[in-house]
């Protein structure tokens, strides 16, 4: 390799440095942080067709022994123990799946008798929920 090619790489080497830390400081540059900036979660309500499922002296799917004034859900799909945020009319409550299995059709899931109570729900209804945090 010839001195000049060796010289004019060295040069388009450095120009391409400059660059580079150039564009980092713009990046940085006002926040005084060297930390890139935390990304805030969306969380999505979801909407399920409800109505209540009877409490029963037989322990659930789950392993749970009911009372009445367990709050819970049953759900085909989620786990047992999973935590939910349930919304209906502006009342909001928490619970978790206690039952696994089948649920009345066209619902999306079935609420202990407490739950649907303290939600204001009497008979079939839609609710939004989401999962808790």
């Amino acid at each position: 390799m010839n001195a000049a090619l060796a010289r004019r790489q060295a040069g388009l080497a450095g120009v391409a440095l400059v660059g580079a830390l150039g564009a980092i400081a713009l990046a940085h540059m006002g926040d005084g942080s060297t930390e890139p900036p935390a990304r805030q979660a969306v969380v999505e309500w979801e909407q399920a067709q409800v109505a209540t499922f009877p409490v029963t002296d037989q322990p659930t799917a789950c392993g749970v022994t009911l009372t009445p004034t367990s709050f819970g859900v049953a759900h085909p799909v989620l786990p047992c123990g999973a935590k939910l945020l349930l919304d209906y009319q502006g009342r909001r409550a928490e619970a978790e799946v206690v039952e696994r299995g089948s649920v009345g059709q066209g619902r999306s899931f079935d609420l202990t008798p407490a739950l649907a109570e303290q939600l204001g729900i009497a008979g079939e209804a839609t609710v939004r929920w989401r999962f808790s945090e």
